[in-house]
């Protein structure tokens, strides 16, 4: 077991600040959390720990993430926060540069065609690469921006005919433009992984090496392939990372050959839910809606019809799997619900609750259905800020009800919140801010009603990704008996203002007890142990 750990002078936090200044963590749980005074004579054999007046919370959950492809994102090109197209392009060309000579892919993602005055094109990569395939996701991982060798490489011309719940985009004479969407993205996979990082330990090691140091001691994984599943599973259980582990429909109608099921595993990994998607983005007009967008019209789309979606969640949940689906839109939303309701008492038996992910437009009519159908709405608070400006001209006046974190907390609707990295940084940080201020990129407050307090946005990254995980990991609580998951910050986060809270960083993070990141920078004063005269 590890050595016991005292943190003091500290503002303990669980659920709101505490009335204490203390945390003890002994063989991998908190002992008690109290004042210093009393607890360092049972803390004879502890390393003290000076939190200099900072808050200490328990470990942070990311409710939604993809770690697989973030880890390998790390080593790609970055084009997120481009103004332009010829910003991008600038980006693409310096890693181009840095290939060895060859034709394998290069893979980048973050491009958002948002104010810009040129659309992303093929041509544009052509004249950079006319030869080697370039692929590039755009910052929601619904699209791809792609050159010709790419479309050839992928065996796509502007003959090959639109999948289901995908689009080639073509312009007036029919021509691809090199922007693909949704399901259509499938044809690029080969592509990706010639170019993609090697899974390795390594690898993934120092993914959770990185969301240690921002806080994050837990993750709910949203790969759904057996080969994703294995490496998570062989992630937690060195130790990095606690994951709960979500599967697509195939492991589901494998299951009782795989020998999964819902809520099994240790108290480092666990199997959890079925994901789905039923829609797909706002940014890419694919997000499923119940009235047309202002400034495009259409409906988006609707990745699985409601019919089958009923379908679906009614075979998982005979199956013991309980559903969690994408629903960016208001219409998939409405549909996740319906199918929810339609297999009501089947889901209610299951080891985790359902769970609606992203909920980033909901109709007012649906908000009570959340807490009557214990559906919990796991969001991501970074989306509103990206999303504000586009959001203001795809629904208008409908913005009232984007991202309506204030609203389902009205209901008493159950919020778990993450990142959806690489779509956003698995920053706690910056959700933090994001969800206390709502300013979007723009500087414009967006939506301010909807805005949480530091501490029920807390709260959606612990208790809250807690109960959506069933709390197999935990309470996320600081509380006796409670694992030693903690976040020692740099700062209170209660007296800091909205840019200190988005700068705030952990000074150290510990996991069942192990310290497993120290701040080089800010690093915390360690005084002698009570017994040698602290």
């Amino acid at each position: 077991m590890s050595r016991a750990l005292l943190v003091v002078n500290a503002r303990p936090w669980s659920g709101s600040p505490l009335a204490a200044d203390a945390v003890l963590v002994r063989d991998g749980a908190i002992e008690a959390v109290g004042w210093a005074a009393g607890l360092r004579a049972a803390a004879a054999d502890a390393r003290v720990v000076d939190a200099c007046g900072a808050t200490v919370t328990p470990g942070l959950t990311d409710a939604h993430l993809h770690l697989v492809p973030w880890a390998r994102a790390r080593r790609q090109p970055d084009l997120h926060g481009t103004p332009t197209c010829a910003d991008a392009l600038e980006v693409v060309a310096r890693a181009l540069a840095a290939l060895p000579p060859g034709d394998a892919p290069l893979v980048g993602r973050g491009w958002d065609e948002t104010g810009w005055a040129v659309a992303p094109h093929r041509d544009a990569l052509d004249a950079l690469a006319p030869r080697r395939p370039v692929v590039l996701h755009r910052h929601d991982f619904h699209a791809l921006w792609v050159n010709t060798a790419a479309l050839r490489a992928a065996g796509v011309t502007s003959s090959t005919p639109d999948p289901d719940g995908g689009v080639y985009e073509r312009d007036a004479e029919g021509e691809l433009t090199g922007v693909v969407r949704e399901h259509a993205v499938r044809a690029f996979a080969a592509l990706e992984e010639r170019a993609a990082p090697a899974l390795d330990d390594a690898l993934l090691d120092e993914a959770a090496a990185a969301l240690h140091a921002l806080g994050v001691t837990a993750v709910h994984d949203y790969q759904r392939e057996a080969g994703d599943r294995a490496l998570m599973r062989a992630l937690a259980g060195r130790r990095r990372l606690r994951v709960l582990q979500m599967v697509g429909i195939d492991a589901v109608r494998a299951a009782g050959v795989l020998g999964l099921a819902a809520g099994s595993g240790d108290d480092w990994f666990r199997i959890g839910g079925l994901k789905l998607f039923a829609d797909g983005t706002l940014g890419s007009r694919t997000a499923a809606m119940l009235a047309p967008y202002e400034d495009r019209g259409g409906l988006g789309m609707a990745l699985i019809p409601p019919s089958e979606l009923r379908d679906l969640v009614g075979e998982a949940a005979a199956a013991g799997f309980p559903i969690t689906v994408h629903a960016i839109g208001d219409a998939a939303v409405r549909a996740t619900l319906d199918a929810v309701e339609a297999h009501r008492d089947a889901v209610a038996g299951l080891r985790f609750p359902p769970r609606v992910e992203h909920v980033q437009l909901l109709d007012p009519a649906d908000r009570a259905r959340f807490r009557a159908l214990g559906v919990i709405a796991s969001m991501q608070p970074q989306h509103a800020t990206t999303d504000a400006v586009v959001a203001r001209t795809a629904w208008g006046e409908r913005c009232v009800n984007a991202y309506p974190w204030r609203d389902l907390l009205a209901e008493g609707v159950v919020l778990a919140f993450g990142s959806d990295a690489p779509v956003e940084p698995p920053v706690p940080a910056l959700g933090l801010a994001a969800a206390v201020g709502r300013v979007g990129g723009d500087g414009r407050p967006f939506t301010p009603a909807q805005r949480l307090t530091l501490d029920e946005a807390l709260v959606a990254y612990t208790r809250g990704a807690a109960l959506a995980a069933g709390e197999r990991f935990g309470p996320g609580t600081l509380t006796p008996g409670a694992p030693g998951d903690l976040v020692v910050w740099d700062r209170d986060l209660h007296g800091a203002d909205l840019a200190a809270l988005a700068a705030a960083a952990p000074r150290l993070t510990t996991l069942a007890g192990r310290i497993v990141y120290e701040s080089p920078v800010r690093a915390v004063p360690s005084g002698p142990s009570p017994g040698e005269g602290a």
